[in-house]
């Protein structure tokens, strides 16, 4: 999983991180709700934002609890 580069804008859309790990919106709503992911930006109309680095690190943390961490 990546982040690619061609996004214009820094901050991610609930899409673009449901995108990158595969999943739906609702599962990254979820993942809100749970306190796995917390956007950086609520927009006026109520939108979340997230930052590229905290999707970097729900990815570290997702492939550490699937056992895939590395050199740990």
């Amino acid at each position: 999983m990546s982040i690619p580069g061609s996004w214009s804008s820094p901050l991610l859309r609930p899409g673009d991180v449901a995108e990158v790990f595969g999943v739906t919106t609702s599962t990254v709503n979820a993942w809100v709700r749970e306190g796995r992911l917390a956007p950086v930006v609520v927009t006026p109309g109520g939108h979340r934002r997230f930052a590229p680095g905290q999707v970097q690190d729900l990815m570290a943390a997702t492939r550490h609890q699937n056992g895939r961490g590395g050199d740990t």
